[in-house]
């Protein structure tokens, strides 16, 4: 192999990098994910087991993956993801819609497979990029470069999202085969895996990005399966030293986790925010999809927010700009309740174009796609702990029905206790934030500055 790549190869990484991140994640069946569960006989507690098993495979898989990912190289672990989404369409296409065990097995094989394949490519596709840049000298671009990756990544999440919803609707896909002067009508039973299908086309575009990308030369070693697993779980080790010592990534890491996990669950129970503020249930997917293209402007921002102010500045920032959004939801408001929705979304994009542009910067190149593995860890951990504490303040309020009915008694019990929990959002919050601001000044026994360099 050469001792570089050419700028040929590194403008092809890159360009298949954005083509990954664009297909890998916008999946067409998401509009209609719940549904598609239920159609094929499952029932809501086989719903919510396969989602957990879905997330523990994450969980125990993020790190090793990252790890191994620095030790045989991070193609390989791009192209297992790919093959694993492949693997996954297929299963949830061979799947009957009459539900029992074959159904829930084949479903159960799905999420397991799709956990493997997030794991996988967690770290390891920006750690190619970045490095295929830096091996020219050219890492200054990736702010440029991540920027790119989002927006158009948004697009096609955004195109996803009407398209799916669009070919599971029998009736729409009739309509338009009638207007052009098709004389054919589909059930809505035939359509139920139309979704499926596109995705699987989707991974057969992401399967040839991946197998199109070239690596660096650090990342082409050769090793025994025994010293694999050695190299890996050294690499681990020593990631997770350099994090807990150094004041940058720790910062970026507990910050990460402040952020997210208290957004990520208001984007769970989303739906159910725009019922409740009285939005047509008509518009929820527009309402989605048009959320979702805030990640085509919010990069440029971050972009310049990241050149001109400092990590702890910026994370200031977009504390405030949180807070606001989750005392705006908390108030519910009837149709203006979408504006602090939309502080919440725009500061998930912000949050991780910065993360990621910071680790990247930071990272050393030989253990980049472990330290991006651990923020995926960190974010997914604290994501589970806030859902299990939401399902308990939901059965602590339900016992203080009266109560909640107070608040807003025009409301059905079931939104009553709704409204009530969405009111502790910002106090959740505002304690996390508080308490790894005290644990990271205890850490590093200094007054809270991510680093003393603008980043």
């Amino acid at each position: 192999m050469n001792d570089s790549l050419t700028d040929r190869e590194v403008k092809g990484n890159i360009s298949r990098f954005i083509c990954f991140r664009m297909f890998f994640n916008a999946r067409f069946y998401y509009p209609v994910f719940a549904l598609l569960f239920l159609e094929h006989g499952l029932t809501w507690e086989e719903f919510g087991i396969l989602n957990g098993i879905w997330a523990i495979s994450i969980i125990l898989l993020e790190v090793p993956s990252g790890a191994l990912a620095d030790t045989i190289g991070r193609k390989r672990l791009i192209v297992l993801g790919a093959l694993c989404m492949i693997i996954e369409m297929v299963a949830l296409l061979l799947a009957p819609m009459h539900g029992g065990t074959s159904v829930f097995w084949l479903f159960a094989l799905n999420r397991i497979i799709s956990g493997i394949a997030e794991a996988a490519v967690s770290g390891a596709d920006e750690a190619l990029a970045f490095d295929s840049l830096k091996a020219k000298g050219r890492e200054k671009e990736w702010g440029t470069v991540l920027e790119k990756a989002q927006r158009f990544t948004s697009l096609a999440f955004f195109f996803a999202m009407m398209t799916g919803s669009a070919f599971y609707d029998a009736s729409f896909v009739n309509s338009c085969l009638h207007f052009v002067g098709i004389d054919f009508t589909f059930s809505s039973h035939a359509l139920i895996k139309a979704p499926i299908l596109l995705t699987l086309l989707s991974s057969i575009v992401v399967l040839v990005a991946s197998l199109g990308m070239k690596e660096t030369p650090l990342e082409k070693k050769e090793h025994s399966f025994g010293q694999t697993i050695r190299t890996s779980l050294h690499t681990t080790l020593e990631a997770g030293s350099w994090i807990w010592k150094t004041p940058l990534p720790l910062g970026i890491l507990l910050a990460s986790m402040v952020l997210d996990n208290v957004i990520r669950q208001f984007l769970t129970i989303a739906s159910a925010y725009w019922s409740v503020i009285d939005l047509p249930l008509a518009t929820f997917g527009l309402v989605a999809s048009g959320m979702s293209l805030m990640g085509y402007f919010v990069p440029r921002v971050a972009k310049y927010l990241a050149e001109t102010r400092t990590p702890t500045q910026n994370f200031c920032l977009l504390c405030i700009i949180l807070m606001l959004g989750l005392l705006g939801i908390a108030e519910a408001f009837p149709y203006w309740g979408i504006l602090p929705a939309i502080l919440l979304y725009s500061t998930m994009q912000a949050m991780n174009y910065l993360a990621s542009r910071y680790l990247n910067e930071h990272a050393p190149s030989e253990k980049r796609a472990t330290v991006l593995s651990f923020r995926g860890l960190s974010t997914n951990v604290s994501y589970g702990a806030v859902s299990l504490l939401y399902s308990s303040l939901i059965a602590w309020i339900k016992t203080q029905e009266d109560k909640a009915h107070l608040f807003r008694p025009e409301l059905n019990e079931q939104e009553a206790v709704f409204v009530e929990a969405l009111g502790w959002f910002p106090w959740y919050f505002l304690f996390t934030l508080i308490f790894s601001v005290l644990f990271y000044r205890f850490r590093f026994k200094k007054n809270l500055s991510l680093t003393n360099d603008r980043s």
